[in-house]
């Protein structure tokens, strides 16, 4: 899990320094702005340490979605969603046993690094971000009781806040009703899940989740190209069709 973490700093760090010189040359006069709506389907899990016989769970996912573009190729992408993450501990000698289960909601809030490249009006994109897992209910459940399998962890309260990586991946179709986008999401906590003041069985809860989303935004500004002046006297470039700008 700590190579996870590592990897997703050093791919954003250079990120952010291969791309300010250039993004300064590609400056967006107005910048783009879209907001829209989002849902998705993810599947989640809680990693334990020392290792615990468990299996994710799957949970829908809805939110918000905000994207601003000042340069071209480069912006910034804020969400506000709603998660579920759990999962079920079963049999460590038959994992067709359900032991225990147990389910954080959450208010997840990403604030995203959004890069995009592509031609005319269909975008490949990557994110990558941190994210503030704020914690809004949770529900719990001892399915078995095993003498021989019963740990700390069931009744340990659950932090309030976490923090988390965050990435993705997808395409973005643009087109003249709105932007339809499409993305394969990671998250992964950078600190416990359940409260560990004390020495107990369970050192270590993170939070891993993976899954697919769907958003839809509509342009709110910036998109319209503007007519350019021109002294020559030769006849002003006028936008494309759909009103919004194709990026060549």
């Amino acid at each position: 899990m700590h190579l996870i973490y590592r990897t997703f700093l050093v791919i954003f760090s250079v990120f952010l320094l291969s791309t300010s010189t250039f993004a300064q040359k590609n400056i967006l006069k107005p910048a783009k702005i879209s907001a829209g709506i989002k849902g998705g389907y993810f599947s989640t899990s809680i990693g334990f340490l020392p290792a615990i016989s468990t299996l994710p769970e799957t949970s829908p996912s809805f939110g918000v979605v905000m994207k601003y573009h000042a340069e071209k190729y480069f912006g910034a992408q804020l969400e506000v969603n709603y998660n579920a993450i759990g999962w079920t501990e079963v049999n460590r000698f038959d994992v067709t046993q359900e032991i225990y289960n147990r389910k954080f909601e959450y208010i997840q809030v990403p604030f995203l690094t959004h890069i995009y490249i592509g031609k005319k009006n269909l975008q490949f994109f990557i994110t990558l971000g941190p994210q503030m897992d704020i914690l809004i209910g949770e529900s719990k459940k001892i399915i078995t009781d095993l003498d021989d399998q019963s740990y700390d962890y069931y009744e340990k309260p659950v932090n309030p806040f976490t923090l988390s990586i965050a990435g993705g991946g997808g395409l973005n179709l643009i087109t003249k009703i709105g932007h339809f986008q499409v993305e394969g999401r990671f998250a992964a906590s950078m600190m416990n899940v359940l409260e560990n003041e004390r020495r107990t069985s369970t050192e270590g809860s993170t939070s891993v989740l993976g899954g697919v989303t769907f958003s839809y935004l509509i342009p709110i500004s910036g998109w319209k190209e503007k007519p350019k002046n021109n002294e020559s006297g030769q006849s002003i470039e006028q936008p494309d069709e759909s009103g919004w700008e194709r990026r060549d």
